[in-house]
């Protein structure tokens, strides 16, 4: 039990009908005219706000989210509001048509919470499976074969070499099938000469158009692989295969300076990997400063196939404009520090959800 949490269901419900009554303004209305309910959804997976017709006030996306944003602060640190990019509506009580009808609040239990890994080859074997990468405490972790494509923004400083060199350690303790492309020859370019795996950097005196030719080239390789794989899917579709990783660090610093004919090229590539990779099991780990059009060489398709999308350091209208536009980020609470920001999954189940992520801190120790 954390210290001072509610204790009861009871408590968080007046704790969050007590604060609307007094924050929310409903043209005179709140609970003590009986205008809305305040009920927790079982299993503890979050809270219904039920407006009891006739109401004056309207029950629309700006309602749902000025909800959101008091009982995001409020609630922290005993529940972790999960962001939507739409008003929650579900049914209620149906047979009553003053009730028939709420709004849903998903949360989870407690605050995220970073992971500090004392030994990271430890960490690794004990408790990284096949699919599935911990990314924070309380069992908050990737099934990375729910992941299609995943893509993490973060400025200079923000902590994306470091989260990314622990998912590389994660993925190829259970696979050799990654590929690494650093245009910077910086940070992943060192891990994979020290993993033994295949790393594509630009060689001494090359210019921008050779690499992004080399890197095109590599591309037409993991398309053959798709073709391969789908030629199989066609005899048996029950076939399956082991994922395929593409790392690309950097897309930014890969594509500028290079000619137009270079950059289409690879746009062409990287969006035939990104359609055409989720029934073959090839995935893009793309990073890059910022996921505008240039950083994917003005093919935006690419953009759109990515169902995993991370963003590390300052979150802002600005800093999610890119990868979450229609994201709702006003009042999430993120904590302050390096390797701090948002994850959004869609996978089916929690499509809309949006959670603070805190990466990993480790330390490399041999065992």
């Amino acid at each position: 039990m954390k210290l001072n949490q509610p204790k009861t269901e009871i408590d968080l419900e007046k704790l969050i009908t007590q604060n609307l009554d007094n924050a929310l303004s409903l043209n005179g209305e709140n609970s003590y005219t009986n205008s809305f309910l305040i009920k927790l959804a079982k299993g503890d997976k979050g809270f219904f706000f039920i407006p009891n017709l006739p109401v004056s006030y309207p029950i629309d996306n700006t309602l749902y989210f000025k909800i959101a944003d008091i009982c995001s602060a409020i609630l922290y640190p005993y529940k972790t509001l999960l962001m939507q990019n739409n008003a929650c509506f579900t049914p209620y009580k149906v047979d009553e048509p003053n009730l028939a009808r709420a709004f849903f609040f998903p949360w989870v239990d407690g605050i995220p919470t970073r992971l500090n890994i004392d030994n990271l080859d430890q960490f690794i074997q004990l408790y990284v499976k096949e699919n599935y990468i911990p990314i924070m405490k309380n069992n908050v972790g990737i099934n990375m074969e729910e992941v299609v494509h995943m893509a993490i923004s973060g400025s200079s400083g923000a902590g994306k070499s470091f989260f990314v060199e622990y998912l590389i350690r994660c993925l190829c303790f259970h696979t050799d099938q990654l590929l690494l492309v650093d245009p910077k020859m910086a940070d992943i370019f060192i891990l994979g000469k020290t993993l033994g795996l295949d790393v594509l950097s630009p060689k001494r005196g090359s210019n921008l158009n050779s690499f992004i030719t080399e890197v095109n080239e590599l591309l037409g390789k993991a398309i053959d692989t798709i073709y391969e794989r789908q030629a199989i899917l066609t005899k048996n579709p029950s076939a399956t295969f082991q994922r395929f990783y593409i790392v690309i660090d950097e897309l930014l610093a890969l594509v500028q300076g290079s000619s137009k004919q270079a950059r289409d090229t690879f746009a062409q590539l990287l969006g035939t990997i990104a359609l055409l990779g989720r029934a073959t099991k090839v995935s893009l780990i793309l990073l890059s400063q910022r996921f505008d059009a240039p950083a994917f060489g003005g093919n935006l398709a690419v953009r759109e196939q990515i169902n995993c999308s991370i963003i590390l350091g300052e979150i802002n209208k600005n800093t999610t404009q890119f990868l979450l536009p229609n994201a709702h980020i006003d009042n999430i609470v993120v904590p302050i520090g390096r390797g701090t920001g948002i994850i959004k999954l869609v996978n089916g189940k929690n499509d809309s959800h949006i959670m603070p992520l805190l990466t990993p801190t480790y330390e490399r120790k041999s065992l």
